[in-house]
């Protein structure tokens, strides 16, 4: 997982915990972005990590949680303002005709879900939202 501060490495980290309490980090690094080099290191690709890849749909614990919190996420995203739509909220754009077009088409630009455990879905977006 990478993120791009400590405070969201940090909520995500609480949310997996939280979801399961036996799960173990296995490496961990932070790496401070405080000049034009440190971020031209920190963004190059870097190789794929050795090891197993869990895969959701051989273990059903794995798959539930995935699902819980993509659940999860779905429903705080409704509230969260989005810089796509101009800092608004989804809901907020929804109840207000001038600014639901924006909306659909940033849900629109989604994947469709394809039924993996942990992928958002547009289509319950735009149910939440009363868009369907």
């Amino acid at each position: 997982m990478h993120a791009n501060s400590e405070a969201r490495f940090e909520r995500v980290l609480a949310t997996i915990c939280g979801l399961d309490p036996s799960a173990t980090v296995l490496a961990e690094t932070r790496e401070p972005a405080d000049d034009v080099a440190s971020v031209q290191r920190l963004t190059r690709p870097r190789p794929a990590a050795p090891g197993i890849i869990a895969d959701p749909a051989a273990d059903p614990a794995l798959a539930a949680a995935l699902t819980e919190f993509t659940a999860q996420y779905e429903q705080a995203w409704l509230d969260d303002p989005i810089p796509a739509l101009a800092g608004y909220t989804p809901r907020q754009c929804a109840d207000d005709p001038t600014r639901r077009p924006d909306l659909i088409a940033l849900l629109d630009s989604f994947p469709e879900d394809d039924g993996r455990p942990g992928t958002m879905s547009p289509a319950r977006l735009r149910a939440a939202l009363g868009l369907s």
